[in-house]
């Protein structure tokens, strides 16, 4: 059964209104805060300054390219919807960080399954190993009290490769557990892996995300 989306707080960036008012009641009904915001300044703006469950992100705005904004740290699961429905589009979203991407046009329940999949769920939602503090709640963290900036891929991989330490996943399993999703995209999830070791190894010193030849990744960490 799929999982509805209420008491949540949630960004549509979409500068189309009939787009808006066909998708957005839907939301309200269920008791979510929506803000909607037309253009990627005042979607910067607001997440700079706000905290959300999910951002529902356009591609064409008014003054750019939507995509800029999964370049900022700390957001929350971004769902880019938009009516390119290019293969090297889509793949290109991933690799920037979404964590989904929905082709339009597209029905509020369709939109709703995946950002149901897309919310990280409320248990273990925080974890300590290793110095490192992870807040699933909040989306953060930190190592020793200093933050440790994470787009919203890597801070996905990690919350899951710490909520499964010392165990080891190759990167189609990463993918399809993570994304909820057929675990095609192998080289999205060795790329976000890549800049996610080597954050952590920057701020650590240390190697806490391993890699085994045949047994894939893993997060070594004690309490």
């Amino acid at each position: 059964m799929l999982k509805k989306v209420y008491n949540r707080k949630l960004l549509f960036v979409e500068d189309d209104a009939e787009e808006l008012e066909k998708l957005t009641p839907h939301f309200k009904n269920q008791g979510n805060l929506v803000v909607c915001a037309k253009t990627t300044e005042q979607a910067r703006k607001l997440l700079e300054t706000e905290k959300f469950d999910a951002v529902i992100l356009d591609l064409m705005l008014p003054d750019g390219d939507g995509s800029s904004l999964l370049t900022m740290d700390g957001l929350p699961p971004v769902i880019i919807l938009s009516m390119l429905d290019d293969e090297t589009v889509m793949l290109s979203g991933f690799r920037a960080g979404a964590a989904d991407y929905v082709v339009k046009p597209c029905s509020p329940t369709l939109l709703e399954a995946r950002i149901s999949l897309r919310i990280l769920k409320d248990e273990q939602s925080r974890i300590t190993l290793s110095g490192i503090t992870l807040d699933a709640s909040e989306r953060t963290v930190f190592y020793k009290g200093k933050p440790v900036a994470l787009t919203s891929s890597e801070f996905n991989i990690l919350h899951f490769l710490m909520a499964n330490h010392d165990n080891f996943f190759n990167s189609e399993e990463i993918y399809s557990r993570v994304w909820e999703a057929p675990g095609l995209q192998t080289t999205t999830v060795r790329y976000h892996i890549s800049n996610l070791r080597r954050k952590i190894k920057e701020i650590t010193q240390k190697n806490l995300i391993i890699t085994e030849f045949g047994k894939g990744y893993a997060f070594i960490g004690r309490p």
